[in-house]
């Protein structure tokens, strides 16, 4: 018998896994101040609301700075342009004059690592509209940093 006069074998569908479907979970805690330690920044566009954003990522400590109760985002806004850039009158000039201490020297630079590696105070609350701006409530919030009250330690005043 040749390879051609074989019968051919009919396989057998295997069935497929389901594939594996996962989420990030974002953490709530009760609104509030709490200390906080920046673990990073980082600028990116964000194609959803076509602008720049600085994430600065802090682990929300308990008040006797032992634990973490939450890794939670602040997220400042850069603008809408090619470029991040920033005003006097924007969140992000504002924060990062807080942080650093004084106005920067240079007109051109506004480095988040200004922000990393830090202690400070934060306001915690929770979300109040989704990536849709729907309102949220319930089961549906999760927790965000609202604003750094002040930075503990290092340039911060």
């Amino acid at each position: 018998m040749t390879d051609r006069s074989k019968p051919k074998q009919r396989r057998t569908a295997q069935p497929r896994p389901e594939p594996e479907i996962t989420w990030t979970h974002t953490p709530r805690i009760p609104p509030g101040e709490y200390p906080a330690f920046s673990r990073s920044a980082k600028v990116y566009r964000d194609g959803h609301y076509k602008r720049w954003v600085c994430a600065v990522q802090f682990d929300v400590l308990t008040h006797d700075l032992v634990e973490v109760l939450a890794r939670l985002t602040w997220f400042l806004n850069l603008g809408s342009g090619e470029a991040p850039h920033v005003t006097r009158r924007k969140n992000y000039w504002q924060a990062w004059v807080q942080a650093s201490g004084e106005p920067p020297k240079r007109k051109d630079r506004l480095s988040p690592r200004v922000f990393v590696r830090r202690y400070a105070r934060v306001s915690v609350s929770d979300t109040t509209k989704d990536f849709k701006q729907a309102t949220v409530s319930g089961d549906s919030a999760y927790s965000v940093i609202r604003k750094v009250l002040r930075w503990e330690n290092g340039r911060g005043k």
